[in-house]
């Protein structure tokens, strides 16, 4: 083999081959019939958690005999062709109102995987059993909802393993919270998920915990609030990377001082509540009640704040459901897609790193619990890609569902991500000349670029090639692709109805943005607009700069690298 750290490698020493035949030995020696895990369901040779989206044809017909414990028979001689692989054309010109109505009228088959009833009588053997068989009829079900209403289904997941660990995750739970990217809050939004929670028990409430609310400018935070709040749903927002931070900054801040950064970062807290009291008292007397409501709305959370709007919930749940055991801890769930933040939210909200981060979506592969208090235990489920109505692939890989490493098309997403973000962002943000609109085409001024514009731009500025001097377009696709992930390239989607549907910096100027998050309120009461007038009058002292700024301004700073931390003092 070649070489490896400087030394030869001998032949056949592959180590993470042995590893893995290592555990696979230990999972066959540990045997199954384990009286400990009865109703775990799991298989004889050890758990395949590798998160499956997409197979090609013949995969996907191995794997479905293989669940369905059915055998088949080769016949070499008569080959018919059933699939070619290729997309349908018949949903490429369906009119996107048919669309509309066919999904419309299927919505109520558009569900999650459910989980046979089972009690202390049912044996593993039994409950595998029909776990697989539901499992096979639930996505023989959305097979034939593609074929016979010729709707496109986004990538959701197909590996049984990944969905019993959000089973065990609901059972367990008092509550369940749907950690969503409040960029685009919907797209991650599982109503379903909602609906199963309800089936499980009645009392069991389900929450939006909306990550990433740093990036969003308070004027788009508002909107969601209203558009959340007639929609009856528990939210609330909240930034695992701007806690990171600010713990990163406390840790520094302690070692220069030499004590303890538990006890800086208690004092800083109780200074900051202290001030936080101090303005809803003045906003209460100047502005009313109503003014101080909805500057709470759209305030993001800290850590210690977040807990505990989650240990009441649960304990609310916990009281309604019947007697609630003193001793019991109460159980929170947390589930969503890949790379929302699951596992950064817990980390930020312990302060230490309890659960494996990384850029790749799916790095959480068991459910596991975590006890943040004596009363208060959290349970992370790996992240889910829920079967949604799609479009196409482009948007959920830009949405960062789907591995961007893995990615060799990327001209699809990019169109998707140069249309959100528009020029103007992509010119400043990475300091390039993007060609003029072609006037042959009659392109206005503000066109978005074309992918290829794109990729071939900041491919040269990178000096970026491949074979034969040709622009490396994977590359650099890649890397547009993680910075609007990251949100150095910001594109935010409003509630239905808003007009406009979605917020872009640079594009969208403040007054704009007024008519965002007054344009929802159409329905309320007569002069109900005012205090948001005065509210966002009253933003600005909370931030100590020499230039001041208005919220709507606020999103001009596009990075999430930018006073991330101010906005907990909102």
């Amino acid at each position: 083999m070649t070489k490896h750290n400087g030394t030869s490698r001998k032949s056949g020493a592959h180590v993470g081959a042995a590893l893995v035949a290592n555990k696979r030995k230990q999972h066959a020696g540990n045997g199954p019939s384990n009286p400990t895990g009865r109703h775990t369901t799991e298989p004889k040779g050890g758990i395949n958690m590798q998160s499956v989206l997409e197979r090609n044809d013949l995969d996907e017909l191995m794997a479905m005999a293989d669940m369905a414990d059915k055998d088949f028979t080769a016949e070499k001689a008569n080959v018919v062709v059933i699939s070619t692989g290729t997309v349908n054309p018949i949903d490429l010109q369906r009119a996107s109102e048919e669309r509309a109505e066919a999904q419309e009228r299927n919505r109520h088959r558009m569900t999650l995987p459910r989980r046979p009833s089972w009690d202390a009588t049912t044996t593993p053997e039994q409950l595998d059993t029909q776990e697989r068989s539901s499992f096979v009829a639930w996505r023989r079900d959305l097979a034939k909802l593609e074929e016979e209403e010729k709707l496109v289904l986004t990538p959701f997941e197909k590996n049984i393993e990944v969905w019993r660990q959000l089973w065990r995750v609901l059972e367990r739970s008092d509550i369940v919270v749907q950690v969503v990217d409040g960029r685009d809050p919907l797209l991650y939004r599982c109503e379903d998920l909602e609906a199963y929670c309800r089936e499980l028990n009645p009392t069991k409430a389900s929450l939006l915990l909306l990550n990433k609310a740093d990036l969003l400018p308070e004027a788009v935070r508002r909107c969601w609030a209203q558009y959340l709040d007639q929609a009856g749903i528990q939210y609330a927002f909240w930034s695992a990377f701007a806690v990171s931070e600010e713990y990163d900054a406390l840790k520094s801040e302690a070692a220069e001082l030499g004590i303890d950064w538990l006890e800086l970062r208690e004092e800083k807290n109780r200074i900051r509540r202290l001030t936080r009291i101090a303005a809803s008292a003045h906003m209460l007397a100047t502005l009313g009640k109503e003014a101080v409501d909805d500057a709470n709305k759209v305030r993001i959370l800290d850590a210690d704040e977040v807990v505990c709007w989650l240990e009441d919930r649960a304990r609310e749940a916990a009281e309604e459901a019947g007697p609630v055991d003193v001793d019991r801890r109460l159980m929170v769930g947390l589930v969503g897609y890949p790379n929302v933040g699951k596992s950064s939210t817990i980390n930020s909200l312990f302060g230490a790193k309890k659960t494996v981060v990384g850029p790749t979506p799916g790095k959480t592969k068991h459910f596991q619990t975590l006890i943040v208090s004596s009363t208060l235990c959290l349970c992370d489920c790996p992240g889910l890609v829920m079967p949604k109505y799609s479009a196409g692939k482009p948007e959920m890989v830009a949405a960062g569902v789907i591995p961007i490493d893995r990615l060799t098309e990327i001209r699809a997403p990019i169109e998707v991500l140069a249309t959100r973000v528009g020029r103007l962002q992509v010119e400043e943000a990475y300091g390039l000349r993007l060609p003029s609109p072609s006037l042959v085409n009659k392109a206005l001024p503000g066109t978005p670029p074309t992918a290829a514009q794109l990729l071939h731009c900041l491919a040269l500025l990178r000096g970026w090639q491949v074979g034969a001097g040709l622009p490396d377009e994977v590359r650099a696709g890649r890397l547009l692709l993680k910075d609007y992930t990251s949100g150095k390239l910001l594109w935010c989607s409003l509630p239905p109805g808003c007009q406009p549907d979605s917020y872009t910096p640079l594009v969208h100027d403040p007054e704009t943005l007024q008519q965002i998050h007054t344009g929802p309120r159409v329905h309320s009461k007569a002069g109900s607009k005012a205090p948001s007038a005065q509210v966002k009058q009253a933003a600005p002292p909370s931030r100590p700069k020499e230039k001041v700024q208005t919220p709507s301004q606020q999103p001009d700073e596009a990075s999430r690298h930018s006073d991330d931390d101010d906005d907990d003092d909102d």
